[in-house]
């Protein structure tokens, strides 16, 4: 097995350098970091990072805590993060919360037992004091939530306009009877796009039947029973605001199942563009984020906060998209 020592022998440095380059210091010329990453590859040459720990206090992992993994708006954003953790010799951790306070607790722990040296959160449940209660002594980035006067590193849209947007593209197309079905709105995120929903409708004073605002699990099973619930009950409605793509995708395939087309008779609108919105039928109208970007945003900010350097920016608000696809239709005037 291949030491530290034999990979500088054959490279022509010193250990000193090899270690530099392993650690990713700025510290070494270009042409140098090629030699001797190519001697590594040939040697597979495997650090010992416990070692490594030992010596530095570091561990070189970062945790991620995602609400849940079966969300596929989730995955681009881990692959932004991913990429960013690599170029710099950090190793990403993955922990699926299931939108638990407990869950939540109990990784952030793992900061105080120095088993990671920084978390990425897409907080769902923890409060904003007890999340900057955190951050005060270690490392935490917060991604894809805002909480007004927030002071913890962040990265994510303005969730609130988006969803005021796309009730505004509806709006313009000449629905008035829109539902909408608002996730869990325990959790901030959904709670933003739900007053972005109510925002655009008292703007244009039109009043909303509290029976049209349905909350629930944000999933295909939650947008398939809310709208089901709807119809069986005799409401009415030309279009549904989704904050997010499986509850629109369940709705859409509640509407079919109960004998209703998709735009023709109900238009439905998602929030996050999830790779199955492009491919459903029919194509979902909703809200293009930069998932990836968003990523590799947050493990920068991570990293410069775990490596002592002082952040440019504390909130980066990232520009966001409407995708207008086949499920919103064309103007239908004011359809009562």
């Amino acid at each position: 097995m291949a030491t530290i020592q034999d990979v500088a022998k054959t490279a022509g440095v010193s250990t000193a350098t090899v270690s530099r380059i392993l650690n990713n210091s700025p510290n070494v010329l270009p042409e140098t970091r090629e030699r001797v990453m190519a001697v590594i590859e040939e040697m597979n040459y495997n650090p010992n990072r416990l070692a490594q720990q030992f010596r530095t206090q570091q561990t070189r992992n970062v945790l991620v805590l995602v609400p849940e993994l079966e969300n596929t708006f989730y995955h681009e954003i881990i692959s932004g993060i991913e990429g960013a953790a690599e170029t710099k010799g950090y190793y990403v951790l993955i922990a699926e919360i299931h939108n638990s306070r407990r869950l939540e607790e109990h990784f952030f722990e793992r900061l105080k037992q120095k088993q990671v040296d920084g978390i990425i959160t897409f907080s769902a449940r923890l409060s904003p004091d007890r999340l900057e209660a955190v951050a005060k002594q270690f490392p935490v980035v917060v991604a894809c939530r805002y909480y007004e006067g927030m002071r913890l590193p962040n990265v994510t849209i303005d969730n609130e306009k988006a969803s005021r947007d796309i009730t505004n593209y509806l709006l313009n197309l000449g629905h008035r009877q829109i539902c909408c079905l608002a996730g869990n709105t325990d959790i901030l995120l959904y709670q933003d796009r739900l007053n972005g929903y109510l925002k655009a409708l008292k703007e244009r004073e039109i009043k909303v039947p509290p029976r049209l605002l349905c909350s629930g699990p944000a999933s295909i099973q939650g947008g398939y029973d809310a709208i089901e619930r709807l119809i069986n009950a005799g409401e009415r409605f030309t279009a549904v605001v989704a904050c997010g793509d499986t509850l629109a995708v369940g709705a859409i395939k509640a509407l079919r199942d109960l004998g209703l087309q998709v735009p023709s008779d109900v238009a439905v609108t998602g929030f996050d563009d999830i790779e199955l919105s492009a491919l459903y039928s029919p194509s979902l109208t909703t809200v293009r984020q930069p998932k990836k970007l968003i990523g590799s945003r947050a493990m920068e900010k991570l990293i410069d906060l775990m490596e002592g350097n002082r952040l440019a920016n504390r909130q980066d608000v990232l520009s966001y998209e409407l995708v207008i696809r086949e499920s919103t239709g064309d103007f239908i005037g004011q359809r009562q």
